[in-house]
């Protein structure tokens, strides 16, 4: 008997039929990959079993007998925990504080027993194998170690079914392999994980079994043994699969839009041309970002300086807009959406300017600019008067992407353009900057893909402790050349 189940399951929005007679099994001691493209169904299924929100109708099992959840609280208590893509841990608390936060040891008088927390902690680590310190403070722990509280602070509830929601999302390829050795262990301890990841690559390396949504449907669910990645982004969108996009044609005679100075560690300068995609590459915490966020004027531009069609770039961001430098964040729900605000408010927001006239906007003007670009990522909502924050991750960085196009750009930005974007949008995204480089947009891409930055990169600027070390043609460049530049190897 499956340890978890899911009879007819369905849950219907305003206008959204976001599941639609679900039937779905997964068993114990087993990794279960759940994949399919922004909008499948995929967050609605997992926040109906993690208790977030109720079925319209049909039925959840666990062994068996059927249950309903009317909290996450409810959830965890019958054994389900869930760890999202976003940190919920208190950084200025230990990680044994975290795991037990809300269910605090207490001694006489209701004071914490926090020399108990400490060692309940410690043999809950040790239990499954995570390399944590339970008295060490979150906020000076590293991403990969903060992940791993947020995991333990899930299994401290006796977990049996573990959720995990893109959970390698800003990890790099030493700490996911950190965090599938902790997975390795749960499934040998006989969790289920349910994993999501828009990772494919990922996916045939920890998953035991498949199960694929499509339209708010289950369509199928394959042992990965008999599934290839042809097959499986078939299954995801319904149709055959493109071949993978070659670097872009070089780009010659545009004229230098963007010029750096003081960027590199032989003192040389870095020119961007019209029409012209430079990736940065790079290790995790090598310093892309920084750059981007000092480009963009939300850092102080220490250490280098900037011009713009040879005047010098300001320093405060809204100058640095209207000079026509675009910056699309990595992090999307600390820096980028407005949660409350609805879609075409927030795809708009860099471009009001452009929607008013003597301070009233025009919001049929926002709406139709927004709505032809949004149908160009096809966007998947139910109407574009919904708040952004209930999309799935993947749509709300489509609505980001149309924010930043609609701002006019002479330069763009892309800080993880694709993050946790379904495949067929990922292609949307990648023929839409080749596009804009036709038009003579000069664009900088970021990217922890070392494959995208190499599908679409005329240059690749490899960045190692915030300075760039090496600029390289993408002529004929491996993912191997690029790692061993980034590492600083000879083999560069």
């Amino acid at each position: 008997m499956a340890l978890l189940q899911t009879r007819a399951l369905t849950r219907r929005f305003p206008g959204v039929l976001a599941l639609d007679g679900v039937d779905f099994s997964a068993e114990a001691g087993e990794v279960h990959a759940v994949c399919g493209a922004n909008g499948a169904g995929k967050s609605t299924l997992m926040n109906i079993l993690s208790g977030t929100i109720p079925a319209t109708s049909g039925d959840v099992l666990l062994d068996g007998v059927p249950v309903e959840f009317s909290s996450p609280a409810d959830a965890r208590s019958a054994g389900i925990s869930i760890v999202y893509q976003e940190f919920s841990s208190i950084a200025e608390l230990t990680v044994a504080d975290n795991i037990f936060l809300g269910h605090e040891f207490r001694k006489s008088f209701g004071i914490v027993d926090r020399a108990r927390a400490s060692h309940e902690a410690k043999a809950l680590l040790a239990r499954y194998d995570i390399d944590l310190d339970p008295d060490a403070v979150v906020g000076r722990l590293g991403v990969a170690d903060s992940q791993l509280v947020e995991l333990a602070r899930a299994l401290a509830s006796d977990a049996r079914v573990l959720i995990l929601d893109e959970p390698t999302a800003v990890l790099s390829i030493s700490e996911q392999a950190k965090l599938f050795n902790v997975i390795r262990t749960l499934k040998a301890r006989g969790l289920l994980v349910l994993y999501i990841s828009h990772r494919l690559e990922e996916i045939f390396e920890i998953a035991d079994t498949v199960s694929v949504m499509r339209d708010g449907r289950h369509v199928a669910t394959r042992d990965k043994a008999d599934l290839d990645q042809k097959q499986l982004v078939e299954l995801m969108t319904g149709h055959e699969v493109l071949a993978p996009l070659s670097p872009p044609e070089p780009k010659e005679g545009g004229k230098v839009v963007l010029s750096m100075r003081g960027l590199t560690g032989d003192g040389s300068d870095i020119d961007l041309r019209e029409g012209e995609i430079l990736g940065l590459a790079g290790l995790v915490g090598a310093g892309r970002t920084s750059i981007a966020r000092r480009l963009a004027g939300l850092l102080p531009r220490t250490g280098f300086t900037a011009e713009m069609n040879g005047a010098p770039l300001p320093d405060d961001a809204a100058a640095v807009l209207k000079a026509g430098l675009v910056y699309l964040t990595e992090d999307r729900k600390t820096d980028g959406i407005f949660g409350p605000l609805s879609i075409p408010t927030n795809a708009t927001a860099a471009a009001l300017d452009r929607y008013s006239s003597a301070g009233i906007l025009s919001l049929r003007r926002e709406r139709k600019d927004a709505a032809a670009i949004l149908k160009r990522l096809r966007l998947v909502a139910g109407s574009l008067d919904v708040s952004i924050a209930s999309l799935s991750g993947g749509n709300q960085q489509k609505v980001l992407f149309s924010r930043a196009l609609l701002a006019k750009p002479k330069v763009l930005i892309c800080d993880e353009p694709t993050r946790g974007v379904d495949v067929a949008a990922r292609e949307d995204i990648y023929q839409l900057l080749r596009d804009l480089a036709g038009d003579g947009v000069a664009i900088i891409v970021i990217s922890s893909e070392l494959g995208e930055v190499l599908a679409l990169s005329h240059r690749i600027a490899i960045v190692r402790h915030g300075e760039v070390q090496a600029m390289m043609d993408n002529d004929g460049l491996s993912e191997h050349a690029l790692v061993a530049a980034a590492t600083g190897t000879e083999a560069a």
